[in-house]
């Protein structure tokens, strides 16, 4: 009867025990009830054990360097470690609030002005005295030119009436009507230029008499500037050309024309 009574006390136990968890490392301690002293749960509890300790001692470790760090010259002052005088002085800076509390700026220094001498008046200029001249002596009056004056110089100086036809034009001569062509002569290709397949344009200045008849003729510009082989074809083909004269106060007068004429293959 005692033996039964024992053995159901234990199977209890075992239940119990088996039941409940442990409190330390959180997991069923079957080890202590198959009484085994090795294997895996061993092992996970001595490395709980283990980090349960290294983290403490890493806390301790941390919590002690801050310590020191913070009250490093405190604790060196104590020790002996640090004088006294290596303490850095402490500066005190005045705060200002209001431009009234400044002080006076310092004087600059700036040289004295050199003192300006004045200088002597210039002398007077010798304009000398009024003399009186006689009629004789007195310049002749001048009088504007009246139109017909102005139309006889004009005429004169661009070679109307009887003037030779080679005499020297000036290039810009004041004209109210420009010439223009009553039969303009068209410009022949140049051969050579066609066969090479050259291009250009010429601005001819023909000299356009009282009767509308070309004069003379001179090239202003080429376009390419050294293309020179349409120079003699434009040249012949405005002075061929029949124009009416350019007028001047109503009359015919002699007066430069500028015709510009390209040359371009089809």
């Amino acid at each position: 009867m005692a033996k039964n009574l024992e053995k159901m006390h234990e199977d209890t136990f075992r239940r119990k025990a088996a039941s409940t968890w442990a409190f330390r490392e959180e997991f069923l301690d079957t080890d202590r009830l198959r009484c085994l002293s090795y294997g895996n749960l061993v092992l996970r509890r001595q490395a709980h054990l283990f980090l349960t300790h290294g983290v403490i001692l890493a806390s301790v470790l941390l919590g002690i360097f801050w310590i020191v760090s913070a009250n490093w010259r405190t604790i060196g002052s104590l020790f002996g470690l640090l004088d006294r005088d290596d303490h850095p002085m402490v500066q005190c800076y005045e705060v200002v609030t209001s431009v009234t509390q400044l002080p006076p700026p310092p004087p600059l220094d700036i040289p004295e002005p050199t003192p300006v001498t004045p200088t002597a008046a210039p002398p007077a200029p010798n304009v000398g005295k009024i003399k009186q001249v006689s009629k004789e002596e007195a310049p002749v009056e001048q009088t504007v030119a009246t139109q017909q004056e102005l139309k006889q110089v004009i005429n004169k100086g661009t070679g109307s009436g009887s003037g030779s036809a080679n005499e020297d034009v000036p290039m810009f001569v004041p004209c109210e009507k420009m010439p223009g062509f009553l039969d303009q002569k068209k410009p022949l290709y140049p051969e050579m230029a066609r066969i090479a397949g050259i291009t250009g344009k010429v601005f001819v200045a023909v000299l356009i008499g009282e009767d509308g008849r070309p004069i003379k003729a001179k090239v202003m510009k080429r376009v390419p500037a050294d293309c020179d082989v349409f120079d003699a074809c434009a040249i012949k083909s405005v002075m061929e050309s029949r124009y009416y004269p350019g007028i001047q106060n109503g009359s015919a007068i002699k007066v430069w024309f500028t015709v510009p004429i390209r040359f371009q293959l089809d």
